[in-house]
């Protein structure tokens, strides 16, 4: 006969002695314990054994739940009687003025759980912002303030903030967003938890500084109060830098595309209820690797921008009575957003949504993103952050000459960006030429900040290739115009070609920018346009001895350096690249130019220059692939509904995509 249970110990399904919180969370049979003991299995697990609270209050039932859609109509009166009185709108008070004015704003508690809070904060409209200062002078002094241009005096820069629902009214969702996921993330990667923190701290934050580490740390070793989907975010990008540590791969790595599944899960039911911690979240998102999703990328980018704004990101907080801790975080949030902003636009091919007439928040500055006892390559890491800011303003200026869809001067103005990109390396202190040797040890975002430089000038010559083509007039003219162009436009290739092929191990191992896939792939397509449109058998070998040199290049750091961009790359280009070589190395290649020099333009007669000769019989059904998706230039250049009803259209390749049709290239 079994032992009687002890008096102490909970009795089987007892409704007096509720299962602990854990047990109930994942449908299991609570054994064991007693008043202040933990139950046999949170006991085995070593975790906290909490009561639960099964209360009406805090679990409604179905039928309670269901009343939510019974009373729109009250709800609505309601609400229209509160957009009526701007004094429920907007409270008048020094901390709305001038800060969040919520609970989000002290002590960094944006990456702070925020179930408890049910309402958040947007900017008012700036037209309302000196309505409601007058009005609150007004009210404060009990007389009119005489003069009205004394109230616009001094507020151009003031915001006001409004209180408004954080969640849908009557929407259905999780009192916690995220947690069910962060509860999984966390039992697959607790063993390896705090090496991933000391690798992103060590790696990642010192190149790109979006979060006050020394809080971050307190929060997280002494509480469970961190945001969900901010903490499978964070983890979810940490995991990147398994292979790099030493310790970690002893073990096996877990599987990048279900902890990115569980992060992506929980930051879209945090845009449900969105706050500070949102945009956190959102950018952890965006700089991970590798991209699963572009579409999903530029979404979220689109809405974290759009929130930035709401919650008035955009706007300098120098001079707010704001702790200075929330002025620098507001800064540092502000230029990741931007540089995802434009960087992405750079790469995937949509305009980008921040223009530089809609911000003025400074430069970061090492005060800012320094603390005492850093060491010497955690500052030189920080100022490579502050040069990606400079850098990233001068690519915004760039953007609109690939996207404005009117251009009054494109030449001015590509003279005033390359001007700009001259000045911005004179005034750089560190070097971007080349690895650097005189440093004994590697600077963490340097190789990134290099090659992003690199790709923007030869983003400049693409478009000044473009602008060649369709303003020069005289066949004379474009014809010296094109060669001039293309050979400026080739050479920048090279350059990023041979820094690629000088970076190291180590240099691999830095932090990157996640758009360097696509710049990798952007520097391939132009060498293969440049091969393809010489008109001297010199300048065809030597690009395809680049193309050769990337190429090998490329797979090395691939299998051998486990650099996961450079992999990004060959996974899009490899079957392309293939087939170009057998192209190129085919019998009966040859080389035919036109009258100009250059390959002819889209109204020259393909008959006479099927009478110049034929080329190899090659199979390149495959070339289109070679153009992929992600091309910077594709809204400009990648017409796939023309009348010739084929891509080669849009890049100039109109005389040519008569000849692949039947197998024959001419150049």
């Amino acid at each position: 006969m079994p032992p009687a249970p002890s008096a102490s110990r909970r009795p089987y399904r007892s409704h007096k002695t509720p299962a602990c919180d854990r047990c109930r969370r994942f449908k299991r049979r609570c054994t064991g314990g007693g008043p202040g003991d933990p139950c046999v299995l949170c006991k085995l697990q070593n975790v906290p054994c909490q009561p639960s609270d099964i209360a009406k209050t805090h679990t409604p039932s179905r039928r309670s739940s269901r009343t939510v859609y019974t009373l729109p109509r009250r709800n609505q009166v309601q609400e229209q009687h509160d957009t009526q009185n701007p004094t429920h709108r907007t409270p008048i008070h020094p901390n709305v003025r001038n800060g969040l004015g919520d609970s989000e704003s002290n002590d960094h508690n944006a990456i702070h759980l925020g179930d408890a809070r049910a309402d958040s904060s947007i900017v008012v409209s700036p037209v309302l912002t000196e309505d409601i200062q007058a009005l609150e002078r007004y009210f404060s002094s009990g007389a009119p303030t005489g003069d009205p241009a004394l109230v616009a005096d001094g507020v151009e820069k003031s915001l006001v903030y409004m209180r408004v629902p954080r969640k849908r009214e009557g929407l259905a969702m999780a009192k916690n967003p995220g947690k069910y996921q962060k509860e999984v993330l966390w039992q697959i990667l607790r063993p390896f938890a705090k090496e991933l923190v000391r690798l992103y701290f060590e790696k990642f934050h010192p190149a790109f500084p979006i979060l006050d580490q020394k809080t971050f740390l307190e929060i997280y070793e002494r509480s469970d109060k961190i945001s969900s989907p901010l903490f499978c975010e964070f983890f979810a990008l940490s995991l990147t830098l398994w292979d790099h540590s030493d310790v970690l791969k002893q073990y096996p790595k877990p599987d990048p595309h279900f902890i990115w599944n569980l992060a992506v899960e929980s930051l879209q039911q945090d845009f449900l209820a969105p706050g500070l911690s949102t945009i956190y979240s959102v950018l952890f998102d965006m700089t991970g690797r590798p991209i699963f999703s572009i579409l999903g990328n530029t979404i979220n980018n689109g809405r974290a921008v759009a929130l930035a704004r709401s919650l008035g990101l955009n706007r300098d907080p120098t001079n707010w009575r704001r702790p200075e801790s929330e002025k620098v975080l507001r800064i540092r949030l502000w230029w990741a957003i931007l540089i995802h902003d434009y960087w992405s636009s750079f790469a995937h091919g949509v305009s980008p949504n921040i223009t530089n007439r809609q911000y003025d928040v400074p430069v970061p500055t090492l005060t800012d993103l320094t603390h005492d006892g850093q060491s010497e390559e955690g500052i030189k890491a920080s100022e490579c952050f502050i040069h990606l800011c400079t850098l990233s303003v001068i690519l915004g200026e760039v953007l609109p000459l690939v996207y404005d869809l009117e251009q009054r001067d494109i030449w001015r103005d590509i003279r005033r960006r390359e001007t700009e990109l001259d000045i911005w390396e004179q005034n750089v202190s560190l070097p971007i030429s080349g690895p650097n040797e005189k440093f004994p040890y590697p600077i963490s975002g340097l190789s990134s900040l290099c090659l992003s430089y690199l790709s923007v000038r030869l983003l400049l010559c693409r478009i000044a290739f473009r602008a060649a083509n369709k303003t020069s007039t005289k066949d004379m003219d474009r014809a010296t115009n094109l060669r001039y162009h293309l050979g400026r436009l080739r050479r920048s290739a090279q350059d990023i070609v041979e820094y690629v092929c000088s970076l190291d191990r180590v240099h691999l191992q830095e932090f990157w920018l996640v758009y360097t896939a696509h710049h990798l792939t952007f520097t391939f397509i132009i060498l293969l346009r440049c091969t393809i449109e010489a008109s001297d058998a010199a300048v065809t070998e030597s690009c395809k001895t680049s193309l050769i040199q990337f190429w090998a290049k490329l797979q090395d750091a691939a299998e051998n350096d486990g650099w996961d961009l450079a992999a990004m790359c060959i996974t899009r280009c490899g079957e392309s690249m293939s087939k170009l070589m057998s192209y190129l190395n085919a019998q009966g290649y040859k080389h035919v130019a036109s009258n100009d020099g250059v390959m002819q333009g889209a109204g020259s007669d393909p008959e006479a220059v099927d009478r110049q000769g034929t080329a190899g019989e090659t199979d390149i059904s495959g070339l289109e692939e070679l153009i992929p998706d992600a091309l910077p230039f594709s809204n400009l250049d990648l017409l796939f509904e023309n009348s010739a009803d084929t891509f080669w259209s849009g890049l100039d390749f109109a005389p040519l995509y008569e000849e692949v049709d039947t197998g024959q290239v001419y150049l």
